[in-house]
């Protein structure tokens, strides 16, 4: 009964507090994606802004008021969050499959988490370039946000780790179509060695999260965090709740990615069975290695709202795989099923 009670006052929460500041805090960057002078940028940005803001809706969970009570946390990830997406559509949908141009573009990751560094000429090979200052804003938001988190030294090693592991997913990933498969197996023979036990698809997936950045970033209020908390969190987050984050992601956007002939990496699971089979194996280990965190209730939550929160999507109506939102669902219990429902309020038009 303590936890239904619990669950119910964390969903008003994020109903009235998280969500309306996470909106909020949007406003002026789709008020500056509108004066972009490029009309290519300008689109992307904009809609990178209208069909992923859910995404920075549902980071703000791990930035809300209880836990990040002076807004700090929030402050980085809503430009770092807008700043991924618009990459991840410029890349996307941009002219260009060069792999110099993909990292010179996502070095803007690397600046983001450097308080205190410089900001580069990220455009410096791509074929469009005049973003009013939009990239470079997003970056300086990032590192000012970051540069009023005391804690944040004690984290910046697993953060670096894991913005190289992202750019290098998105630099693979976007580049020329025929080196996409191979490059990344390459990559996840070199880096996993079969530690994880995860195929290189699904280490790629992992590889793909921002919510272990988010994750890390929660200990940097504190002016001393403690390192065996960070070392847990990160290994909580990587691979297991971002690998099960990600793969929920490519899930949605199957038909999407279909017909924009992007790489989806939920498409080399051999079937239905296999996918919910290995979903649930990744939501299960997230769930078992947050045992011992002074916060593990918070993140059992998480793991069982990705489910609610991302199976909820209006895009699955139409979905070929039918039974697995269901299966899925079911595995996370009540929690993902009131997510599930709250989610489904709250992106009602």
């Amino acid at each position: 009964m303590h936890n239904y009670f619990a669950l119910w006052s964390w969903a008003h929460t994020y109903l009235r507090a998280v969500r309306p500041q996470v909106d909020d805090a949007l406003g002026p960057w789709q008020a500056r994606a509108q004066n972009i002078p490029d009309p290519r940028l300008r689109e992307h940005a904009l809609s990178s802004l209208t069909h992923k803001q859910f995404h920075c809706q549902g980071a703000g969970v791990l930035a809300s008021p209880a836990r990040d009570p002076k807004g700090r946390v929030l402050a980085f990830v809503i430009p770092y969050q807008t700043l991924c997406d618009y990459l991840d559509t410029v890349t996307d949908r941009g002219p260009s499959k060069d792999p110099q141009d993909l990292r010179q573009l996502h070095q803007a990751l690397f600046d983001a988490v450097t308080p205190g560094g410089p900001v580069h000429d990220y455009y410096q090979i791509h074929p469009q370039r005049n973003d009013g200052g939009y990239l470079r804003a997003l970056v300086k938001a990032c590192q000012h946000a970051l540069d009023r988190l005391p804690g944040y030294p004690w984290i910046q090693a697993p953060v670096w780790e894991l913005v190289e592991r992202y750019v290098a997913l998105q630099v693979f990933k976007h580049g020329p179509v025929n080196d996409r498969i191979p490059q990344l197996i390459r990559w996840h023979h070199l880096q996993d060695r079969g530690q994880s036990g995860l195929a290189w698809w699904e280490y790629a997936a992992a590889c793909g999260s921002t919510l272990g950045l988010f994750a890390l970033l929660g200990l940097a209020p504190q002016a001393s965090p403690s390192l065996t908390a960070r070392d847990r969190l990160h290994q909580l987050y990587f691979p297991w709740m971002s690998a099960l984050h990600i793969l929920l992601d490519y899930y949605i956007d199957q038909v999407e990615d279909l017909a924009g002939g992007d790489l989806n990496l939920v498409s080399f699971y051999r079937s239905p069975e296999q996918l919910v089979q290995r979903l649930g194996y990744l939501y299960r280990m997230a769930i078992a290695n947050s045992q011992g965190l002074p916060d593990a209730a918070f993140h059992r939550y998480v793991a069982r709202g990705l489910l609610g929160f991302y199976l909820a999507d209006p895009k699955l109506r139409g979905q070929r795989w039918t039974g697995v939102p269901l299966r899925l669902l079911a595995g996370g219990g009540l929690t993902a099923l009131t997510v599930w429902w709250i989610a489904r309020y709250a992106r009602a038009p």
